[in-house]
């Protein structure tokens, strides 16, 4: 083959691979001006100016009291905006806060990811059992956690464990 040939077939094969790619993951939603951030997370975010909020799914901000301490915490989904990778920042009452997902590489179901593509999350009580998945240890959890889904099938919690952000498969 020549090389304009091959130039050629490159040419027009990439538009198509550019299109497949935009289409794995759609862009996300703009935040309305009106959302009002608890104070602890716009402070978190100042210090993170990498990551933006991100309002793809509702709620866009859960509270929660992630580590048993008793004050409020906060779970707000998040995007980094170089990569548009997806995720959460978890800020404590205690002022310490940080980032799973968009970039930053967590534990997400059977492997680690820093893109995490749930498409529906909600805060899970601390009070409520935990389901486990099979060949899996029980999980008392210490505080709430958040229970994120795939496509209504796959599911899991990420929970604080007093050191770390923590994922437990619950559903296939």
């Amino acid at each position: 083959m020549t090389r304009l040939t091959i130039l050629a077939i490159v040419l027009s094969v990439l538009p198509s691979a550019t299109t497949a790619a935009s289409r794995t993951q759609s862009p996300e939603q703009k935040c309305d001006d009106t959302l009002q951030m608890p104070q602890p997370v716009k402070a978190a975010l100042k210090r993170m100016p990498d990551v933006a909020v991100s309002c793809r799914l509702k709620p866009t901000v859960i509270e929660g009291d992630f580590n048993g301490d008793g004050r409020p915490d906060y779970a707000v989904l998040v995007v980094q905006k170089a990569s548009q990778k997806r995720g959460f920042l978890l800020t404590f009452g205690n002022g310490r806060s940080l980032i799973a997902g968009a970039g930053r590489p967590v534990e997400y179901g059977v492997a680690t990811s820093a893109d995490l593509n749930f498409d529906q999350w909600e805060l899970y009580s601390k009070s409520k059992p935990v389901e486990s998945a099979d060949h899996q240890r029980l999980l008392k959890l210490h505080g709430d956690a958040v229970l994120v889904s795939y496509h209504e099938g796959a599911s899991g919690l990420f929970y604080w464990d007093g050191k770390r952000i923590r994922w437990y498969q619950q559903g296939d």
